[in-house]
């Protein structure tokens, strides 16, 4: 019975995220990635179809006539690509309606074609220690239309030449944080990243390479030894990536 409630919960929120598109607002219970995983449960576990479930979460145009009419799925479609992004990355994942470092759901999804690792250097391209570049879908598209007119060519090279900016040569680890008391307090002082990185640096194992702080969000570049840390608080300790950064900060 406990679990039945736990779904129907869930897909209230579900529901109730999903519903929010095109209105402008932030406030949604779920992120992107969490509604992408929503929909795939809603697929294989009560056998709908993506119809079916755009049917059921008012996802998508209807098209047609009387009581033929069909929801466009390329909405449902873009969710669902988000579960096919590099667990790295896809949390970058926002509902364009946040500041940077997050990037619009739509425009991460376009990445789904590409390999996790060229995910990963597309993304990290725009998230150096003081990049302004912000990714957009045509950008997305020109990448990949590069790499298909110069089959072969290094997914660095593509990046460089339509972004104009200096490729990755190391792809990391990044984790996505809400900007906590601690990290806003932190950020209001002079020469906050290199502050940050030395206090995760002495209190971590492993290396921290850059900090990219927006309104509410930041993204922190890290190797795997210090990934390794911020995964083990989420899912092993049930602490969220900000919390975890939190207690770093102040030290507990």
């Amino acid at each position: 019975m406990t679990r039945l409630l736990l779904d129907a919960q869930r897909y209230a929120l579900l529901l109730d995220s999903v519903a929010r598109q095109g209105t402008g607002s932030s406030k949604r219970p779920l992120t992107p990635v969490e509604c992408a995983e929503g929909i795939r449960r809603l697929m294989e576990e009560e056998g709908d179809t993506r119809e079916q479930v755009a049917e059921r979460l008012s996802l998508g145009n209807p098209s047609g006539f009387g009581l033929y009419k069909k929801r466009d799925t390329s909405t449902l479609s873009s969710f669902l690509n988000l579960l096919k992004v590099s667990p790295k990355s896809r949390d970058l994942a926002g509902w364009g309606t946040e500041d940077r470092p997050k990037i619009p759901f739509s425009t991460i999804a376009q990445l789904a074609s590409f390999s996790h690792e060229e995910q990963d250097i597309i993304l990290q391209s725009v998230f150096g220690l003081d990049g302004k570049k912000v990714l957009g879908k045509e950008d997305v598209k020109s990448i990949r239309k590069w790499r298909n007119d110069n089959p072969g060519t290094p997914i660095q090279e593509c990046v460089s030449e339509v972004l104009k900016m200096k490729p990755v040569v190391r792809t990391t680890h990044m984790v996505v944080c809400d900007v906590g008391k601690n990290l806003r307090a932190l950020v209001d002082s002079d020469a906050y990243r290199e502050t940050l990185l030395k206090t995760l640096q002495d209190r971590l194992e492993g290396e921290f390479y850059y900090v990219n702080v927006g309104q509410n969000v930041a993204v922190i570049s890290m190797d795997a030894r210090a990934y390794g840390a911020f995964r083990e608080s989420q899912y092993e300790r049930g602490v969220s990536y900000t919390e975890f950064l939190e207690g770093v900060l102040d030290g507990s």
